[in-house]
């Protein structure tokens, strides 16, 4: 297997990028187990915690699925956009969650109670904590009906939180896409303390920032 070494800063972008192209190309077929993760390693020369980010994208993307203790087979050798976003694109979606999300951010740095507040940083702790892009996928939902929840107003812990059900296979995707996590951090805390410090405009800023940043994540999947 002919790979090309890669500098540590974005090794698991790199690493997910060339088995994509690997797995498209046929080298690996539908079925094939991959190597291990230190054979991997090896190749690539990246640690294996590098790898297992790069791996967890690519079973996010559909293209292969893990088992424990067998390993990492080829699923599809091509990226459905379905799998990553159902029936709707990136643009779509953020727009209605820039409609939805944005207002209720502004609402709830207006309305928010202390317990309010409290549930929200339990949360970010939460989430900031978190390795496993399924769990951070949870804990994410969670944070952003807290915020509706804040608004005071039923209606958007309601319409967020069905929304929620839209948006599971992005969120996936887009959560185990190599780096994100670390940026997701950043964004909802900048959310939280907006929140926390009853600053509507910058609440309504950082949600933005929020969102933007998932489309555009979301759309460079598509495009592989």
């Amino acid at each position: 297997m002919k790979v090309v070494p890669v500098e540590h800063k974005s090794a698991a972008e790199h690493v997910r990028s060339q088995l994509i192209e690997l797995i498209e190309s046929r080298h690996f077929a539908v079925d094939d187990r991959l190597p291990s993760e230190a054979d991997l390693a090896a190749s690539f020369g990246v640690s294996r915690s590098v790898i297992r980010e790069a791996l967890h994208s690519l079973n996010a993307l559909g293209l292969t699925k893990s088992y424990a203790g067998k390993g990492t087979f080829v699923a599809a050798t091509r990226v459905q956009s379905q799998l990553l976003i159902g029936r709707y694109l990136p643009a779509q979606l953020n727009e209605v969650r820039r409609h939805l999300e944005v207002p209720a951010a502004r609402l709830a740095a207006e309305r928010r109670t202390q317990e309010d507040i409290d549930g929200l940083a339990a949360l970010v702790e939460e989430f900031d904590k978190s390795d496993d892009p399924a769990d951070r996928i949870k804990i994410d939902a969670l944070f952003h009906i807290a915020i509706a929840s804040a608004t005071g107003n039923p209606l958007f812990s309601r319409l967020v939180e069905d929304l929620r059900a839209v948006l599971q296979d992005q969120a996936l995707a887009v959560s185990a896409s190599p780096g994100r996590a670390a940026q997701a951090r950043a964004e909802h805390r900048a959310i939280f303390e907006a929140i926390r410090d009853g600053d509507a405009e910058m609440a309504d800023l950082a949600m933005r920032r929020h969102l933007a940043a998932v489309v555009a994540t979301s759309t460079s999947l598509t495009e592989g």
